[in-house]
């Protein structure tokens, strides 16, 4: 297991006090449901992988579900965290669309075991789908986006005002999934992906900037 394919979680992992058993379920179940997928991975394979007993597992997580849930809740605040305000220091339309591109699509591809993982259920697990609803409105990350989006348009004469937030990131939203799926999902490889970044970002400005 590389680290830097799963940064975020090794980070707390080493920072938090959990019980050996339950940071090594975690790492293992990881692993399995980024390679053989959520339903293709049973709670013995997890055991066995992580060198632990089925009862350890249930010890520290109600269900498989209860596990799936605990693997993807520490990736939220990180993925918003600090990023959010280092976005008020670019106010530039085109400089600032790169950089959102840049910074959220190395941050998925330093994680893309748990993104992997996230875009594959979240297709055809609703509970996921709430929780992870559930955890955007807990980080605030709409209102602290449109913060940021509200500074873009008054220093930038050519951003279409009548945008919502919503549609916004919407369109941030698809350009980056589409891409890491290409990428780690589909294993389309890029040959060159600062140039598609680039690309990705001109895009989206013509799409910010047409009415």
């Amino acid at each position: 297991m590389g680290e830097s394919f799963f940064s975020v979680y090794q980070e707390w992992l080493e920072t938090d006090s959990l019980p050996a058993g339950k940071k090594k379920t975690l790492e293992a179940a990881v692993e399995l449901f980024s390679n053989q997928g959520y339903n293709g991975t049973s709670t013995a394979q997890i055991a066995k992988r992580a060198g632990v007993s089925q009862a350890t597992i249930f010890k520290y997580f109600k269900t498989k579900e209860d596990l799936l849930f605990h693997i993807i809740k520490p990736v939220f605040p990180k993925f918003v965290g600090q990023f959010i305000d280092d976005l008020k220091d670019h106010t530039e339309l085109n400089e600032a669309i790169l950089f959102f591109l840049t910074n959220r699509y190395h941050f998925l591809e330093d994680n893309q075991m748990i993104f992997k993982i996230i875009m594959q259920e979240a297709l055809v697990n609703e509970t996921l789908r709430l929780q992870i609803s559930e955890l955007f409105y807990e980080t605030d990350v709409l209102n602290r986006l449109e913060s940021w989006l509200n500074c873009l348009k008054e220093n930038n004469e050519q951003f279409n005002s009548d945008m919502t937030t919503l549609e916004i990131i919407r369109i941030f939203g698809s350009q980056l999934i589409s891409y890491f799926i290409q990428n780690y999902i589909l294993l389309i490889p890029s040959l060159d992906k600062d140039e598609d970044l680039r690309r990705m970002s001109k895009q989206v400005v013509t799409l910010l900037t047409s009415s």
